[in-house]
């Protein structure tokens, strides 16, 4: 008899325990999963002259209830939208907007991006290694 109890007892605390377990593995994918987007349009290509290339890729990822995004890479010169596309899901982004309308220009080695809406994100990570160009945001 007092091992059914014992056993009535325990059922709640293995079920609750159990439940925890459960949420830790879902949200620990959740947290490590890469995300990666679904480019799917090429919406700028501006070349800087050292073999890299500014490319602005709209990304379809948040689906039917959220907006397009909109993300700009420095990379080495690509030839073709598919190309940009298939290669540019795996690098590293330096700008992430709302409205594809980013405006690039170059004076004295200076590259002047000018940015009108939302910014999501900006990493200058991505920027190292352009030797000596500059860039000035402007927002």
């Amino acid at each position: 008899m007092q091992f059914l109890r014992a056993i009535k007892g325990l059922l709640p605390v293995l079920r609750n325990c159990l439940l925890v377990a459960c949420l830790i593995y879902i949200g620990g994918n959740w947290i490590m999963s890469s995300g990666t987007p679904d480019l799917d349009e090429v919406v700028l290509k501006y070349t800087l002259g050292n073999g890299s290339s500014i490319y602005g890729v709209r990304d379809g990822q948040g689906g039917a209830t959220v907006g397009f995004s909109y993300r700009y890479y420095v990379h080495k010169n690509l030839d073709s939208d598919q190309e940009i596309l298939t290669t540019l899901v795996s690098a590293p982004f330096f700008l992430k907007t709302k409205e594809p309308d980013v405006q690039v220009s170059q004076v004295d080695g200076i590259i002047h991006l000018i940015v009108r809406g939302e910014v999501y994100e900006y990493r200058s990570y991505p920027l190292e290694g352009l030797g000596a160009l500059n860039i000035d945001m402007k927002l």
